[in-house]
């Protein structure tokens, strides 16, 4: 990842740090609001020197999509608005789509930039919805500071407008408390994606390489699951604490995802921001927010379904969408979302080394390549 190279990495940090002071002489002086106004230069800026085609690309996406978004605002009988709605939406997604487009027919020219690409089309979806049900127009500087964000511009936490509209109407105090916190939160990301996660790919790698056994493929899945937990946490804890430094909320991502004891309680600590995302814009929206028992399982299984395909159109999510679906569904329909208080911790630690055990499992199929995946598969099978 580009944030990873020292010199772009060196710039991201420097530009946090020179916003992190001049936000706090504007306090002083002048007024945090007047400043946020330049905000969108750094962004730009910043993205600029990673690709100006990537600027280029998202400055122009952050135009169309800021009139798309005042387009499904405007009047019109409820017919008429539902349809427009539907339209905005979609066609907002239509770079995301005919990047999935790519990956079934890679002989297609590439018309789109890549980077982060799925997320800021969560992004901007999320503006059309913020529209759409409030009737209130959004404040285009806002809208490209939320856009062009350039901590999470590549990847999760995925943002929500009106948070961070809200954020950069009151931003956080910086000082030298929160710049402590931030570096902390700033080195243990880092420490995680250099040094950690290269350790811990050696080990599965070693893993993979071993005669297939039984418990050596187990061994292979928790470290698998370790593995992708290092990876995508130590981007959330970068982007959390660049956003502190820039005095603005980035919510988080990951919450204890071990502690959870069923499926369902597992998808609303692991990649938080994502499963939220697609539940609350797309099934929720369909059946409210009462569900009964059946209802909640159709929003389980989709849910799981659409976070497959938005990983990429191919059988492997597919598959991964189908198995997750499922559990959720299982849960739902059996009634066991969740452990109830008081419940013996025996039961309770059972259920959570299920759900991790089992979660595991799925993970090797994004982290090992075809030939290490067939080992560890052949070893859950071999005596």
């Amino acid at each position: 990842m580009w944030f990873l190279e020292a010199d772009i990495a060196l710039r991201l940090l420097g530009g946090c740090l020179l916003w992190a002071v001049l936000s706090m002489l504007a306090r002083k002086l002048w007024s945090q609001a007047s400043l946020n106004r330049f905000l969108v230069i750094l962004d730009l800026a910043l993205i600029a020197y990673v690709s100006e085609w990537l600027a280029v690309f998202y400055a122009v996406y952050t135009v169309v999509t800021y009139g798309i978004a005042h387009l499904a605002g405007r009047g019109g009988s409820d017919t008429v608005r539902r349809v427009r709605f539907v339209l905005c939406c979609l066609l907002c997604a239509v770079p995301f789509f005919y990047l999935r487009l790519l990956d079934l027919f890679p002989e297609l020219p590439l018309l789109f930039a890549l980077t982060g690409l799925a997320y800021n089309m969560l992004k901007a979806v999320d503006a059309v919805y913020y529209v759409y049900y409030t009737g209130e127009r959004l404040d285009f500087l806002h809208y490209a500071n939320y856009m062009l964000f350039f901590p999470v511009l590549t990847a999760g936490p995925i943002l929500r407008y009106r948070d961070f509209s809200r954020s950069l109407a009151r931003p956080e105090s910086v000082n030298g408390e929160s710049l402590t916190r931030d570096c902390k939160r700033l080195i243990r990301g880092y420490f995680k994606k250099v040094v950690l996660l290269v350790l811990v790919g050696a080990v599965l790698s070693r893993l993979a390489a071993l005669d297939p056994r039984p418990w050596i493929s187990l061994a292979a899945c928790l470290v698998s699951y370790l593995l992708l937990w290092l990876d995508m946490s130590g981007y959330a804890d970068i982007a959390i604490a660049m956003g502190g430094f820039l005095g603005l909320k980035v919510p988080e991502n990951f919450k204890s995802p071990l502690k959870a004891a069923s499926f369902t309680q597992f998808w609303r600590n692991w990649h938080v921001s994502l499963t939220d995302w697609i539940r609350e814009h797309i099934f929720v929206v369909l059946n409210g927010k009462r569900l009964n028992r059946f209802q909640g399982a159709f929003m389980g299984f989709g849910t799981m379904m659409v976070m497959g395909l938005w990983h990429g159109f191919s059988l492997t999510f597919v598959l991964d969408g189908l198995m997750n679906g499922s559990l959720l569904a299982i849960e739902h329909l059996l009634g066991i979302t969740t452990v109830k208080r008081g419940a013996n911790r025996y039961y309770v630690w059972f259920r959570r080394c299920i759900v991790t055990v089992v979660f595991a499992f799925t993970t090797i199929f994004y982290t090992l390549d075809q030939a290490q995946l067939a080992a560890v598969l052949r070893g859950f099978v071999t005596i």
